[in-house]
């Protein structure tokens, strides 16, 4: 009764665990795949009191397999000149020591010299882009970022699968060439909120994060009932804590007419000719997003299955050790099996070439 129980939960571990559940009888194959992203959208920000409108051209950044989108801004009009430094390790008690003329700092080259600021703190005079940027960066949140519009175009394939063509299975979702909201089309609040968070949980700090799409595709049904599981699982990168990785931002220089910064107390402004070679430096705060394919397509394969069912055989072997083990250290019946296990079997020829007793 032991060892039939035991041969019985062989075979349902087998059919079971390694066959249904994990799927013993197909060949498995990691899914690898290609994504393109685009996005749209239209955002305002308020800046004394006057509206200005942004769209994803002046918020957007790409990279390979993800996107940033900026939440919030941070702006300094700059122009060149001369002005205090604003970095901490600027901050100076006279000339000698921390100005050195010729000299780089966070901010530019300094000048040599230590000046007096409006906030009660000497700094050293350096040569660069004036104002500098404030170590406290003020920044003001877009409106609207939440309906921005993603695209994602994905193209899936299983290496090692292969259809009645030849061909490598590969899947796509570009569905024909229209966008379809929740297939390939996704609002940034879409994606946030598969990890939980609003756009008003980052706008201040930024995000960095990896958005996971992952496969689970029965290609015996055919690879046009593939599809990615949803809702997509968005992991945090940076450390939520107050650590130097926390949130995320991004830099760069606005393209668009912006005017000229204001004189000021300290600041010395050059030109070239009549102007004043001016900048926009914008820091932007907001979801750094990287796209990862993950998972695998499976396929009936007669050798795959025949793997699995040999394996299920040698399990068959335990259930026979077991017993015996049972039988000669747990069982009341141990001498008659051991005299039935270890009995000699001797065979006698008969005179006509027939066998006799069988001892």
């Amino acid at each position: 009764m032991l060892y039939y129980a035991l041969v019985l939960a062989v075979c349902a571990y087998v059919g079971y665990v390694l066959i249904w559940t994990h799927h013993g009888h197909q060949l498995h194959a990691p899914a690898a795949g290609n994504v393109g992203l685009k996005v749209k959208g239209q955002a305002t920000l308020e800046v004394d009191g006057e509206t200005f409108v942004y769209d994803a051209n002046d918020l957007v950044t790409y990279e390979p397999s993800g996107f940033f989108i900026a939440t919030s801004l941070s702006q300094t009009l700059q122009a060149r000149g001369t002005c205090p430094g604003t970095d901490s390790s600027e901050a100076c008690e006279d000339d000698a020591g921390v100005c050195v003329a010729g000299k780089f700092s966070p901010s530019g080259l300094m000048t040599g010299e230590c000046v007096a600021t409006s906030d009660g703190v000497k700094r050293c005079l350096v040569d660069g882009w004036c104002p500098g940027e404030p170590e406290d960066d003020i920044s003001r949140e877009l409106k609207n970022i939440g309906e921005f519009t993603v695209f994602v175009r994905m193209t899936v394939e299983f290496p090692g699968i292969v259809g009645g063509d030849g061909q490598t299975l590969s899947w796509s979702n570009l569905n024909g060439t229209t966008p379809t909201m929740g297939w390939n089309l996704f609002t940034l609040d879409d994606l946030l909120a598969s990890g939980g968070i609003t756009v008003g949980d980052i706008a201040e700090k930024g995000y960095d994060g990896r958005l996971d799409i992952n496969f689970d595709c029965n290609l015996d049904l055919g690879v046009e009932k593939c599809a990615p599981e949803t809702p997509f699982e968005l992991h945090r990168v940076d450390s939520p804590l107050n650590t130097l990785s926390k949130g995320y931002n991004v830099r760069w220089i606005s393209a668009r007419n912006v005017g000229e910064p204001a004189d000021r107390d300290g600041v010395t402004f050059y030109k070239h000719g009549a102007n004043k070679d001016v900048r926009l430096l914008v820091k932007g705060y907001g979801p750094r997003i990287r796209l990862s394919i993950n998972g695998n397509g499976r396929r009936f394969d007669v050798l795959t299955l025949s793997t699995t069912l040999g394996a299920g055989v040698a399990f068959l072997g335990i259930a026979s050790l077991i017993v015996n083990g049972f039988m000669l250290y747990a069982s009341s019946d141990k001498k008659r099996y051991e005299e039935w296990l270890f009995s000699e079997y001797q065979d006698d020829v008969g005179s006509a070439g027939s066998y006799g007793a069988v001892k």
